[in-house]
């Protein structure tokens, strides 16, 4: 096995692994949950899952992978966002291995997110659709109640960042996807993933 493959099976199994253990974080919160709530509630993993359909060659429509990148981003640079906002929270000594797995788990989420940028750049129709689904998460997450169990301390801003993300994010990417898709740990993401 050449040292791409070998580097592409680990994401593959990270991927898979992370997914399973979402499920597990977010059990307890989702067995609570009413059925037709249930896509608000596991963030991370879910975009993960979704995400494999892309690594694997499944789906090629750039529009999934142009949704699933920024959701990607934004949900992996969401989780080490909150992880430092209420470190204290987070780092006591029974918590802090977690933590920093956690918080190195999702830069590499964020990363991936803009590994799988697709090269064919998404239409106005597909941002549109993007900014609409990611705000109408926050409003279920904010205002329904669908965000994760974390500190109350400071909600308000958390939930002002978060809809500032689900604005930010679809743009950036939709304006200077090329220059994202340039960037070195994007290239080798690239290189890793042969996209």
């Amino acid at each position: 096995m050449d040292k791409r493959a070998l580097l592409f099976n680990i994401l593959l199994l990270l991927n898979i692994a992370a997914v399973f253990a979402g499920a597990y974080y977010y059990w307890d919160q989702l067995s609570a949950t009413p059925l037709h709530l249930i896509p608000f509630v596991p963030d991370c993993p879910l975009y993960v899952l979704l995400a494999l359909p892309i690594l694997l060659k499944w789906i090629r429509n750039s529009a999934y992978a142009f949704i699933v990148s920024v959701g990607m981003v934004k949900y992996g640079l969401w989780t080490v966002f909150v992880l430092l906002f209420h470190w204290n929270a987070y780092s006591v000594p029974s918590a802090l291995l977690v933590t920093i797995i956690f918080i190195l788990g999702h830069i590499g989420m964020a990363l991936e997110g803009a590994v799988l940028l697709p090269k064919k750049r998404a239409g106005t129709a597909v941002l549109l659709l993007a900014l609409a689904w990611f705000l109408f998460n926050d409003y279920a997450d904010y205002v329904i109640g669908t965000v994760p169990s974390i500190p109350a301390y400071g909600m308000q801003l958390v939930a002002a960042l978060t809809a500032a993300a689900s604005i930010i994010i679809p743009l950036v990417f939709f304006l200077f996807q090329e220059k994202i898709r340039s960037f070195a740990p994007v290239k080798l993401g690239r290189w890793i993933i042969q996209n």
